[in-house]
């Protein structure tokens, strides 16, 4: 089942006012563009297997080199460069 209507099944369920407006929030963002959906996927499975000894770590190259290695997955620079961008924006979302 897609998220929107995942969010839609919750909405016309819940009763609490505070849970609606974080629903209809959800539902208010520009739907997700399900052409990149294999990047979000392949920055997650890279940032799960991310350790931090003291805390959160930014995927490196190495971490990258490493996923490409042995999963066969051919990245371009632009997808790269996308990837790089969604593990600064979760690291900020962390600190």
């Amino acid at each position: 089942m897609p998220l929107r209507e995942h969010l839609e099944g919750l909405l016309k369920r819940t009763k609490k006012p505070e849970k609606r407006a974080e629903l209809e929030a959800q539902l208010a963002m520009p739907p997700f563009p399900e052409a990149v959906g294999y990047l979000w996927d392949t920055f997650w499975r890279l940032r799960r297997r991310k350790g931090g000894g003291f805390g959160p770590a930014p995927i490196e190259w190495p971490d990258i080199a490493g996923f490409t290695a042995f999963t066969g997955v051919r990245l371009a620079p632009w997808e790269v460069e996308i990837i790089e961008d969604l593990d600064d924006l979760w690291m900020a979302a962390q600190h």
